[in-house]
């Protein structure tokens, strides 16, 4: 199956005022690839790059090397019309990402009517369609955010989202905000949207077991690198870095004995990003480490068809 996005040695470093040269990596050599109706979940703690790579695959954030490719096209090659034709982005908090003084048909219709040249009546009609799509009466086309429930603006913001027909759809946190019976709800929708309309999502969450749910395959980064990549099944089952071990131990989600009784973290404080540890950046917490992890940088390696950055 063809790749729908492939990202190659993405790098985003932000400058800081602490001398020449100086740069928070926020994210480091990353690389990944996505196909048409699969999933990617991306984990990791607060801090390690996740919203980073959102802004940084939506153009919000300038990347400061890699490649990213639409199908066997460079980014850099295409218009940021043709960009946001294929890729759209759902925000974590559905009411700071609305606006609150604009129907909500015209928040679902505003990207089509900025970028083609459907008359408003035309509009109106295809955000009611989507608005039906979503799980949302048409009728209510003409009120404003604050008279949805939570629930129902993340649809408004899927709707607006998908508008424009993308193929992919970066969900940054998507369910954070809402409560849990209303969370089983539009992750169920974005299942039957991945189907009907054959999307491609990269999935943002420090919720593993949401992500277990809805991932076909799992990208675990700690301070702007890959530390493990792989098939989500395999990955839940059988990791193999100790930080996804870490992860899935502190989310209660696993069965395997080895998972339930990993040792506890020498160091709980994730360190600077501005000031990161040599060698692997997670030895100064890994309660595996050797002398040997200070020294050098890991490559990536393939244990079974899952991708680890561990020497052990």
């Amino acid at each position: 199956m063809e790749n729908v996005l492939t990202v190659k040695n993405l790098k985003t470093y932000y400058p800081v005022n602490k001398g020449p040269n100086k740069f928070v990596k926020a994210l480091d050599d990353l690389s990944f690839t996505i196909k048409k109706n699969q999933t990617l979940g991306v984990v990791g703690e607060s801090g390690c790059g996740k919203s980073t790579l959102a802004k940084t695959l939506m153009g919000l954030e300038k990347r400061t090397g890699g490649d990213i490719f639409f199908g066997d096209k460079s980014f850099d090659d295409i218009s940021s019309k043709e960009r946001y034709g294929n890729i759209q982005m759902v925000f974590q908090d559905p009411l700071d990402s609305l606006n609150p003084r604009k129907k909500a048909w015209q928040i679902i219709a505003d990207p089509l009517l900025i970028n083609s040249n459907v008359s408003k009546d035309e509009a109106l009609k295809k955000a009611k369609e989507l608005m039906e799509l979503v799980g949302l009466r048409p009728e209510g086309a003409h009120k404003y955010p604050h008279m949805f429930s939570g629930g129902q603006r993340q649809r408004l913001g899927i709707a607006r989202a998908l508008i424009l027909n993308p193929k992919v759809l970066i969900l940054d946190e998507p369910v954070s905000a809402l409560d849990v019976s209303i969370q089983a709800q539009i992750l169920n929708l974005l299942k039957d949207l991945q189907k009907k309309m054959g999307l491609s999502y990269i999935f943002i969450s420090h919720d593993l077991s949401v992500v277990n749910y809805i991932a076909d395959e799992i990208l675990v980064m700690y301070l702007g690198k890959v530390s493990e990549y792989g098939p989500a099944e395999q990955v839940f089952k059988t990791p193999h870095h100790p930080y996804t071990k870490t992860l899935l131990k502190s989310a209660h989600i696993s069965n395997n004995d080895e998972i339930k009784n990993f040792p506890k973290l020498k160091d709980a404080e994730l360190p600077s990003p501005l000031n990161p540890p040599s060698g692997c950046s997670f030895h100064t917490r890994c309660p595996l480490a050797t002398e040997e992890c200070e020294k050098a940088l890991p490559p990536l390696r393939d244990e079974s068809g899952t991708l680890v950055r561990c020497i052990l």
